[in-house]
């Protein structure tokens, strides 16, 4: 029932923050896109900048806030001339994990995911990693991380889609990384 929440959201194109579930509490800023009833797509807002996309697992989500702080945030969005880029041409499927991750390969997008790294999900136990995804299977996906050298590493990290956390793709950080990577 969640997501019916978030489809109001999606249908009246505003601001919202989302908080996830467990520490750190690393809010998301932006404008709900999509939703269905596993994913939220976001189009994530960086000091008065659109900042690329996200997709969030609602499950993890714990709260999401729509009020003055957001209104004020769309007006200057408005004035600086923003507003006006706020979407995405090509959605992605929001159907299932399989579905979303072979839409994001076949853009051949560079991706950040955040997964935890262990079973429970708690404080310290978060890793991400920033690369290509390589691999697919029904219950995980693998991703080759590339360094902040700009190096690829050796091996690709899998993650199983019930340990996903936030998967952001187009963002500056990606984008330039894109141009300057050496190929695989």
């Amino acid at each position: 029932m969640k997501h019916l929440k978030f489809q109001e959201l999606v249908d009246t194109r505003r601001v919202i923050t989302i908080t996830p579930k467990y520490p750190p509490y690393d809010t998301g800023v932006g404008f709900a896109l999509g939703v269905s009833e596993e994913m939220l797509l976001m189009q994530e807002i960086l000091e008065f900048h659109l900042s690329g996309y996200s997709i969030t697992p609602i499950e993890e989500i714990r709260s999401v806030r729509s009020k003055k702080a957001e209104r004020t945030l769309e007006r200057l969005l408005e004035a600086e001339g923003v507003m006006k880029q706020v979407g995405i041409k090509d959605a992605p499927p929001l159907n299932d994990w399989p579905e979303f991750f072979r839409w994001l390969q076949g853009e051949s997008k560079l991706v950040q995911v955040q997964f935890f790294d262990t079973v429970e999900p708690g404080f310290s136990d978060e890793g991400s990693v920033y690369g290509r995804i390589i691999g697919l299977s029904s219950r995980s996906v693998a991703v080759r991380n590339f360094t902040e050298k700009g190096e690829w590493e050796s091996e690709s990290t899998v993650i199983a889609y019930d340990n996903l956390k936030r998967i952001r793709w187009d963002t500056e950080y990606l984008n330039v990384f894109t141009k300057y990577l050496p190929k695989m």
